[in-house]
């Protein structure tokens, strides 16, 4: 009995010891990789990894009660360490390298047992040299229980002492009062609108019923028809919109890139001019500590995570899994594990507001109520997500067109209220309001769900609703294409500056704006001129080109959206290519609004054209990104006569034919 009680001691003691080291270890990568505001995850990496390795060592000590006393105790304790060691790191340094190294698209299974044949000799190293530690040197104290409950129980001290410590402080605010500068330029107030479809809203032909606030909204604000997004997931559209870069500019696209402190954001631009700069974000994919809290003087991120786990700490994997496993054995989910809901974040945003009242405040909002999971309203703990539904059935996409409508209308109930809000506080009139999402979401309707792997229209054509102070041009329709990445430029020349040089995206109101608006109408008169016909919007030139990328779970994919058309390029898909998604995708939307008729290689159009304006208009984004080295000059102009390129850095290229 005795000699089971001590195999069964060291045993738990490895273990307990190989799962901290491998929670620290994994905390540090998280710590490191991103601005933490907080550094719980080491404290929760210990403790957690800690007790799982200590249930595995309890596991392996009942194991090894039969051989037990054939071993001495360094070598019981070397081996249990190892065997927990080994399979927690395997999985967890293969789950990095599927994420950095292959971009999810899969570890090949040459690169798998290679991995696991380096690691295990690495462990049998260890082994052998652990246990002579254990014999010949003062470690030998870990093999006894006194020693063993000082060492782990002295690092899960020293590892909540360090998880607690205070984080580096937040920047200050600026000073307050109203700058004189500044007297005349309104409040800027930013809404974007996770997953919302342009076609989501009624002002875009979605049933009038479906958004009313909204709608009534739209006829207070101008509403340009067609807007591409940058990107078909959050990071790295939210990244081009704070930004006005594209993503191979700003580097952001991937889960575990960060936005870099070297791109000028819409915040750092707007409190330079003096503005109060106030952000909601209600996802950890644009929080602070992933770099979107650049220039904002407050951007809390406050998410109620279950067993009081903050930001850092839920992106230890563990963690994840845990949550992920609890997530689909607890029948009643809170949508606050998720997000905040848009009562919540619009509430704080009016507390914001009314706190700055006498300052001149750019207010960032984020709403999340249109990305999955979905939740029934009232809220009841029932909800739809896509870890459940990955490839929905045909089916269910009534269903899931009805679960996305509901909650599209509850984020518009809600901003229906917050907009009568500033109404009554008088903030409404003056303020420029510009509500929008950052990219669509995909509902089966041509048999490809969710977000993220396609670049269709779908996923990248989202609502741009821009009121101006006074409501000037309320009602206005805007037929042309424009791009997210104009937003920011036009906050920052309304609050009376100049968009930073490095900014990809052109102003929405440009001096050409006033005549290309003049064309959408015949001219006045009793009747029609005979023949009159508006312009063709899809090949004007106050079109913009839009391009759009894509880098997540494996795909790997860029487009270019112009003329009425589209080109996507699928640069990598993942093993097995489970979207059925084609190399080049070629297609007229004029002709084929749904995308349905792939006319890649068919000799239709000038598909050559378009797919080398698409690569060299990718190569400039990425020259232009922080750190490259200056484009070539003769390149420069080659860029400038396709049409790509800042009229400053073009000016001196004659034959740019701009």
């Amino acid at each position: 009995m005795g000699a089971a009680v001590r195999v069964l001691g060291l045993a738990v003691s490895a273990g307990l010891c190989g799962g901290s080291l491998l929670g620290a270890l994994e905390a540090l990568y998280v710590l490191q990789s991103t601005t933490p505001a907080e550094y719980q995850a080491f404290g929760y990496g210990w403790t957690l990894y800690g007790l799982v390795g200590g249930i595995t060592g309890f596991i392996l000590g009942v194991l090894l009660i039969p051989v037990g006393r054939r071993l001495d105790a360094a070598w019981t304790w070397c081996l249990v360490f190892a065997a927990v060691l080994f399979p927690l790191s395997f999985a967890l340094v293969h789950h990095l390298l599927d994420r950095v190294g292959y971009d999810e698209g899969g570890v090949p299974l040459g690169v798998s047992v290679a991995l696991a044949g380096c690691m295990l000799l690495v462990v049998a190293l260890g082994v052998w040299i652990g246990a002579n530690l254990l014999t010949k040197t003062p470690l030998r104290a870990l093999t006894t229980a006194r020693g063993a409950v000082a060492a782990w129980g002295g690092g899960l001290v020293l590892a909540w002492i360090f998880a607690l410590s205070p984080a580096p402080a937040a920047p200050g605010e600026p000073p307050t009062g109203r700058a004189p500068a500044l007297v005349d330029r309104p409040d800027i107030v930013f809404v974007v609108i996770d997953s919302l479809r342009a076609d989501a809203l009624g002002a875009y032909g979605a049933p009038a019923t479906a958004t009313p606030a909204l709608d009534a909204f739209a006829r207070d604000s101008l509403v340009f028809e067609e807007t591409i997004a940058a990107a078909a997931w959050t990071r790295p559209a939210m990244a081009s919109l704070f930004t006005s870069v594209a993503p191979s500019t700003h580097r952001c696209a991937r889960p575990e890139d960060v936005l870099s402190p070297d791109v000028t954001t819409l915040a750092e631009a707007l409190s330079e001019r003096g503005y109060v700069t106030l952000g909601l974000p209600d996802s950890a994919s644009v929080s602070a500590a992933q770099g979107f809290g650049q220039g904002f003087s407050a951007y809390p991120y406050d998410p109620d995570f279950p067993a009081g786990a903050a930001e850092s700490t839920h992106s230890l994997s563990l963690y994840r899994a845990l949550l992920e496993l609890h997530a689909r054995l607890d029948a009643h989910q809170r949508v606050e594990r998720y997000y905040e809901p848009a009562e919540t974040q619009l509430g704080r945003a009016r507390a914001l507001l009314q706190a700055h009242h006498d300052e001149r405040t750019f207010l960032f909002v984020h709403l999340m109520e249109p990305h999955e999971p979905w939740f029934d309203h009232p809220y009841d703990g029932r909800s739809y997500s896509r870890s459940d539904h990955a490839f929905p059935s045909a089916a269910e996409v009534a269903e899931l067109h009805r679960r996305y409508a509901a909650e599209v209308q509850h984020a518009d109930e809600e901003l229906g209220k917050f907009f009568q809000a500033l109404r009554e506080d008088g903030r409404y009139n003056g303020a420029l309001i510009v509500v929008t999402g950052d990219h669509g979401e995909e509902l089966g309707d041509s048999g490809v769900f969710w977000h993220g792997t396609t670049l269709r229209d779908e996923a990248i054509r989202v609502p741009l609703l821009v009121k101006l102070p006074g409501n000037t041009r309320g009602g206005t329709r805007v037929p042309w294409q424009v791009r997210s990445v104009d937003i920011a430029p036009t906050l920052v020349d309304a609050a009376g500056a100049l968009p930073p040089s490095a900014w990809q995206g052109v102003e929405l109101f440009p001096d050409s704006f006033d005549a290309d608006l003049a064309l959408s109408s015949p001219p006045p008169g009793d009747e029609p001129l005979p023949g009159w016909r508006a312009p063709d919007w899809s090949t004007h030139p106050a079109s913009r080109d839009a391009l759009v990328e894509e880098d997540l779970d494996g795909y790997r994919l860029q487009a270019i959206r112009r003329g009425g058309r589209k080109l996507v390029e699928a640069l990598r898909v993942p093993a097995g290519n489970p979207r059925n998604m084609p190399a080049v995708g070629w297609y007229d939307l004029k002709a084929d609004p749904r995308e349905e008729r792939n006319l890649a290689g068919s000799g239709t159009g000038d598909e050559a054209a378009y797919k080398a304006a698409l690569e060299s208009l990718v190569e400039d984004r990425r020259r232009k990104a922080p750190g490259q080295p200056e484009v070539d000059p003769e390149e420069r102009c080659r860029l400038c006569a396709l049409g790509y390129g800042a009229e400053a850095d073009c000016a001196d290229c004659p034959k740019a034919g701009r």
